[in-house]
């Protein structure tokens, strides 16, 4: 694979960083994601990476990644703020299992930390197993069991029901995090690809997925994932949409209970 030519200095600068911080402990590096499954957009994509230790990585190693994540720049790339890496020690990664140790993560939204893995792991999983993109060590089937059609139907409705528990339950205050329009277009096709996995078993693309949903689903919800497209890259703050969207993350979480 070919990297985008946006995306090359932040991959390469945080794959060097990486080999330093971890030495002997470094098993692989893995593009996830848009960026393997064919549908990265420069304008609304994140860059989300992989990396799998030898053993858990120790406070050290920790303290030394934190130290490089604090030091990507986003003066010098436009994804210097717009990428995901999380870490896991071959032995956790073979399967997931609820509740296991945390690993460390950074993202977009989030600084580096220590975090326990949701269910959305089990997909993150998938996508690596089926379509990584090894920029260093084994092949990923290599590391990950097979994940059937039912545990990857089990895991997307499990994070249909958490937008509601997180964002549009009965009560729940929208988070300030998702005011802006590409933010909320974001969890409308997210929500259309959690709806297709449930129907289908398989994961797609979230183009492939909202196209899928504009024929599947009922035309009640034609005219919000419509918006979404509309405005995927649009950040201006705006909560007007989410008078439709929490009505359709309702009718999704529902759907998927029956």
């Amino acid at each position: 694979m070919t990297l985008p030519l946006e995306v090359a200095p932040l991959v390469d600068a945080l794959l060097a960083g990486i080999r330093t911080a971890l030495s002997d402990n470094l098993t692989g590096f893995y593009l996830r994601g848009s960026l393997a499954l064919g549908d990265f957009n420069p304008e609304t994509s994140d860059v989300d990476i992989l990396v799998v230790t030898e053993r858990p990585v120790s406070d050290a190693e920790f303290e030394a990644l934190s130290v490089l994540h604090k030091r990507i720049n986003p003066r010098d790339n436009q994804f210097g703020r717009h990428y995901e890496v999380a870490y896991i020690d071959r032995a956790s990664l073979r399967r997931f299992r609820p509740g296991e140790r945390n690993h460390p993560t950074v993202g977009t939204d989030w600084p580096f930390v220590r975090a326990e893995h949701r269910d959305n792991f089990v997909i993150e999983r998938w996508i690596v197993r089926e379509h990584g993109v090894s920029l260093l060590g084994p092949g990923p089937k290599t590391l990950i069991d097979p994940i059937s059609a039912q545990e990857l139907r089990d895991a997307a409705a499990s994070e249909l029901r958490m937008r509601v528990d997180d964002w549009a339950g009965e009560g729940v205050p929208p988070p300030t995090w998702l005011t802006p329009r590409n933010y909320q277009a974001f969890e409308i096709e997210t929500i259309c690809r959690g709806l297709y996995t449930c129907r289908l078993g398989t994961l797609p693309t979230k183009p492939q997925a909202v196209v899928w949903a504009l024929n599947a689903l009922p035309d009640r919800w034609r005219g919000v994932i419509l918006w979404s497209q509309a405005h995927r890259n649009d950040p201006t703050p705006d909560i007007s949409a989410l008078v439709e969207m929490i009505p359709f993350a309702r009718w999704a979480a529902d759907h998927v209970r029956t």
